[in-house]
């Protein structure tokens, strides 16, 4: 019986750490709140009508990739707004494109 619930343990504490966020691997929650994130600060200002969805996908898209690469997680990078801004610069090519077109 204590070999089971040893067991039971080690299962859950595996499940669980599966769904943590790790540098290069962020799970869908901390991926989520980096989009909704990102989305509402695009679409606060009075110029979030100029760029198109498309183009704000594509910068949210390359946005979310690079801040994974580079953090351990959501709260991690929500904590380091100066270095974010420079994480996600190359990102900003997509509403410059849009703009053009």
């Amino acid at each position: 019986m204590r070999k089971l619930v040893l067991s039971a343990a080690c299962i859950s504490l595996l499940l669980m750490s599966c769904n943590e966020s790790s540098k290069g691997n962020w799970n869908e929650e901390d991926k989520g709140k980096a989009r909704k994130d990102i989305m509402e600060g695009m679409n606060s200002g009075d110029e979030s009508n100029v760029f198109s969805m498309k183009a704000k996908n594509k910068l949210c898209d390359c946005a979310i990739e690079k801040i994974e690469k580079h953090y351990d997680n959501f709260i991690q990078a929500n904590s380091d707004k100066d270095g974010l801004s420079n994480v996600i610069e190359p990102c900003m090519k997509f509403l410059l494109e849009d703009l053009m077109e």
